[in-house]
């Protein structure tokens, strides 16, 4: 058994950070990653602290209004784990790395602004143990916002 890669060592965090999720919809972890290897901050897709989640309610709104994802976020009680991640470590952490998400395999446009602000400089996604590792610079992003 060789030594596992870095990627697939972050990547695994964040799957361990997404177990943490009280979403009923979905259970997303973030890890950002400095430079140096060394993690910054973690994250995960849940309510603010002490607003009551969707899992203690026992219902989804979004599910239940078959609301479609990637659409209509302000209809969500859940932080996203990006942002989660970013709140936690602060710009100044954030600056020059790279983010691990475990649970999609895209950015959302709410978060593709916070990552872009906070500094991070690289994203790399996995939506689950049968999915393809997706990568995405911030230039990328950063382009994508300029063209919209």
């Amino acid at each position: 058994m060789g030594i596992k890669d870095w990627d697939d060592y972050f990547l695994d965090l964040a799957k361990t950070c997404a177990s943490r999720s009280n979403c009923i919809r979905a259970q997303v972890g973030a890890v950002i990653v400095g430079e140096d290897k060394k993690i910054k901050a973690t994250g995960y897709n849940g309510t603010p602290s002490k607003v009551e989640s969707c899992y203690e309610r026992g219902e989804c709104y979004r599910i239940k209004n078959n609301i479609q994802s990637g659409t209509q976020y302000e209809t969500c009680r859940s932080i996203h784990a990006e942002q989660n991640a970013i709140i936690q470590a602060g710009q100044d952490r954030c600056k020059g790395s790279t983010m691990y998400i475990w649970g999609h395999n895209f950015i959302c446009i709410l978060c593709k602004r916070f990552i872009v602000q906070s500094g991070i400089e690289n994203c790399v996604l996995k939506k689950d143990e049968n999915s393809p590792i997706v990568r995405v610079s911030v230039e990328d992003i950063r382009q994508e916002l300029n063209s919209q």
